[in-house]
């Protein structure tokens, strides 16, 4: 009599669920102007999508105060800004992966006691949640939830969204990256109007 080994047939339709929600799991990487993945620790700049819509991005004072510096966008399109490295939460991920937390740093810049990292900020403007530099690189979780942000596609480029996931327990609110025009400067805030479509540029 032949003995059936029916573990087998239990484990195997496992074995590729599991393989496929680990596959659904491994998000598109986002892309540079030249069609190659935006890899972590490399330097880009960050570009509007199409022309007249100004140039790249720097940091500015907003309301006489030097500390927050604000992240901004410069007016004139021919400036291509400050360049900048990604780093996914995960830090064995080396790719740069759509709707995936990371932090943002401006590399080619030293701010007297500051840290280049991208952050988020209410004081500044009352009701607005602008984005200023100045936040703390790594360590996930509820205390530097104001630190995450993510890339997602926008019609043919991307935007910049801030909607971490980086605390279970935490509700956060979430926005689009787009522009508030501040005495004539150009200022990145998170909020629910139109987006700031961007490409990104290699170094």
């Amino acid at each position: 009599m032949e003995v059936i080994n029916v573990t087998r047939y239990i484990v195997l339709p496992f074995l590729l669920v599991a393989l496929s929600v680990k596959a659904q799991d491994i998000r598109e990487p986002v892309l540079d102007v030249n069609g190659n993945a935006v890899q972590k620790g490399v330097n880009y700049y960050i570009l509007p999508a199409s022309r007249g819509n100004g140039g790249g991005l720097q940091v500015a004072s907003i309301r006489n105060q030097t500390n927050p510096l604000v992240v901004s966008q410069n007016a004139d399109e021919s400036v291509i800004g400050v360049n900048l490295q990604f780093s996914p939460v995960d830090p064995k991920e080396n790719t740069v992966r759509l709707s995936t937390d990371l932090n943002v740093k401006f590399t080619s810049l030293a701010i007297t006691d500051s840290s280049t990292v991208w952050t988020i900020n209410s004081q500044l403007i009352p009701e607005r949640i602008l984005v200023t530099v100045g936040g703390v690189e790594g360590n996930p979780g509820r205390e530097t939830i104001g630190n995450w942000f993510k890339i997602d596609k926008y019609e043919d480029a991307y935007k910049l969204v801030y909607c971490p996931g980086v605390c279970n327990i935490c509700r956060p609110f979430c926005g689009d990256i787009g522009i508030l025009v501040e005495n004539g400067k150009r200022v990145l805030f998170v909020g629910r109007d139109q987006p700031l479509k961007v490409t990104f540029h290699k170094l």
